[in-house]
Order: C-alpha cells, then structure tokens, then sequence
C-alpha cells in the first residue's frame, strides 16, 4: 500500500512483477476527509492490458461519488494504440459498462452511428483525451451515471481475438 498526496497534475503508476505470472490490481482512493464536500476532481483514469480470448477481459472499475449523476466519456482503444507504438494492439474491443450485473451501456466501432461519433470526438475534445481515428474499430460511449460503483469491460468483440487495450474514463462537465 502507498499513500500519497499530489499536487494537481497527471501521473502514472506502474506495477511491476519478480517475475511471476498472474492478476494485479491498482487502485486509486481520494482520501480526503471529506471527499464530496471538497473541491477535488479525478478527472480521468486509464488502464491499458491484455486482453485474451475467453475469459482474459480488461476491467477498469470506478465509482462516482456525490449525490447527483455525473456525465463520463469511457472509452475502449485498440487499434489506436497503434499511432503510440503500441504493438500487438487489440483490433477491435467491445466496451461495456456494468453497475452490478446490469448492463448501463455498451459500444463496438466508436463512429459507426454518425452522430455518436460526432458526440463522442467533441467530447474527447473537451476531455482533453488524443482523437481516435474515423472509422476505426476502437469503442466509445457518453453516459450520464447515478452515484455508485461501476465497472468498464473490454472484450475482443468476436470474443476470439487477443491484443492489448485501453481503458478511459473521463469525467465531462
């Protein structure tokens, strides 16, 4: 366990292995003493990894805190990854949403509905995350969520192929 105090700022946090195989989970806490009635804002958090056919999906789990929805722009990148060098890249993710077992939303080929697409470049935009390319098969949703914890899901979309990924999760105004 590691417990910090940051100035405002972007940051990464890296876990390494002895190397050994299996399963890590990183996990960011606002630990504020009170965390809704303070200015503080987690603005966006990622998570990139491998995902594998069956069972090997690519989870990045977050909770949205006060007492009124919040507007997310979650997005599931594969293909562009590519543009970073990113190798052996997932070509193209299913994103779900989950709160639970219910499903809250889902997206495969972020631009595929014209005005989705639309929505979702601006939003990038707005969200300060890199653009994803027209027509490629990486996934995006907006969703307005209840307070609550929720999970992001990556899968390949065929549920056969494998390749690394990336999870985002922005929070709009």
């Amino acid at each position: 366990m590691l417990v910090l105090t940051l100035p405002p700022g972007a940051y990464t946090a890296h876990i390494l292995t002895d190397g050994a195989a299996g399963v890590a989970l990183a996990e960011i806490y606002d630990a504020s003493v009170n965390p809704n009635a303070e200015y503080q804002r987690l603005i966006n958090i990622s998570t990139r990894g491998e995902v594998t056919a069956g069972e090997g999906v690519l989870i990045g789990g977050f909770v949205v805190t006060g007492n009124s929805p919040k507007r997310l722009l979650i997005r599931g990148v594969g293909p562009g990854l590519a543009a970073f060098g990113v190798g052996g890249v997932l070509a193209d993710p299913r994103l779900r949403v989950y709160r639970n077992a219910d499903l809250q939303a889902e997206n495969d080929n972020w631009s595929a509905v014209a005005a989705e697409g639309t929505a979702s470049a601006d939003a990038a935009r707005e969200a300060g995350a890199f653009a994803l390319a027209a027509g490629s098969r990486d996934s995006a949703l907006i969703v307005t969520l209840a307070p609550g914890a929720y999970t992001a899901q990556i899968t390949s979309a065929d549920g056969t192929a494998t390749g690394s990924a990336l999870i985002e999760i922005y929070e709009l105004p």
